[in-house]
């Protein structure tokens, strides 16, 4: 009684959600909630969601799924008429003001037994200083610092998750925050690197073309030996999940880790950065 009496209340909270599984009961064929998922190019746990009305889909989300669930005609508007009342509701931002697309990331981060980034510009999340964070944050500056701060304690305290990250070389000559900003920055990465879960290699800039030029992105790799790769764009996300384009990604992370100076070159790379902008902090002396 009390499962049906917490089910009743989630539907009266979640008019959405609730039509969504009656659609999605009524579906046919049977697709699996995995194969549907790819076909929006979402991760099957966040369409687990929009089901049992823990999260909400956009708009947009929702019509996309309209679309491969076969809805059409007044079922489709009546759909699309409460996906826009839920929207104008503010669902976009969930509990403690973490919005859909950290939540996700958050997930993936949780599941995780390896994580490999490429960065060709800027400092990723997982490695940045709280100084760093505040100063690539634009709205919420201090929540948004301490959000990173967290995913990265996380991280830390997991011992069973490996951290990959490929830099370019812009990422550390970019004066995000002045000088001494960077050289805390460029600090953290050397200690970084001597985790043995970690490891931060750079990527020269004066090379030929690589497809790594196109954008920065994340693998996420499973223990079910399912990977998603997330894609952040200004104001949005993509999550890829196809196995032949996920393999795309991989050949791509491979040939940056040919690219790569090694780890030993890295180090010293950073350590030289590090000294020359110590040096530039100095104060001149008086003569007196």
């Amino acid at each position: 009684m009390a499962g049906d009496d917490r089910e009743a209340r989630a539907d009266s909270e979640q008019p959405l959600a609730s039509l969504l599984r009656s659609h999605w009961s009524a579906r046919q064929p049977q697709d699996s909630l995995r194969s549907v998922a790819q076909r929006l190019g979402v991760v099957h746990t966040t369409l687990g969601r929009w089901l049992d009305g823990s999260r909400v889909p956009s708009e947009d989300q929702v019509r996309a799924l309209a679309g491969v669930l076969k809805i059409t005609g007044r079922a489709r508007d009546d759909l699309l008429k409460v996906a826009q009342w839920s929207s104008a509701r503010g669902s976009a931002v969930g509990l403690f003001g973490i919005s859909d697309d950290v939540s996700e990331i958050l997930n993936l981060e949780s599941q995780a037994t390896t994580i490999t980034e490429w960065s060709p510009l800027r400092v990723p999340d997982l490695l940045q200083t709280a100084q760093y964070a505040r100063n690539t944050e634009k709205d919420n500056a201090a929540h948004g610092a301490t959000l990173k701060l967290g995913r990265q304690t996380g991280l830390l305290e997991n011992k069973t998750i490996r951290y990959w990250a490929y830099l370019g070389i812009p990422a550390l000559t970019s004066r995000v925050g002045g000088e001494s900003v960077m050289a805390e920055q460029i600090e953290k990465l050397l200690v970084t690197s001597d985790r043995t879960t970690t490891e931060v290699r750079l990527v020269p800039d004066d090379l030929d073309w690589h497809d790594g030029q196109l954008g920065p992105f994340v693998l996420y790799e499973r223990e079910d030996e399912s990977a998603v790769v997330h894609i952040r764009h200004l104001g949005a996300s993509t999550y890829l999940t196809y196995p032949e384009v996920v393999g795309q990604y991989r050949a791509l992370l491979a040939d940056l880790d040919t690219l790569a100076l090694t780890p030993q070159q890295t180090r010293q790379h950073l350590e030289d950065v590090l000294q020359a902008l110590t040096r530039t902090n100095r104060q001149p002396s008086t003569g007196r």
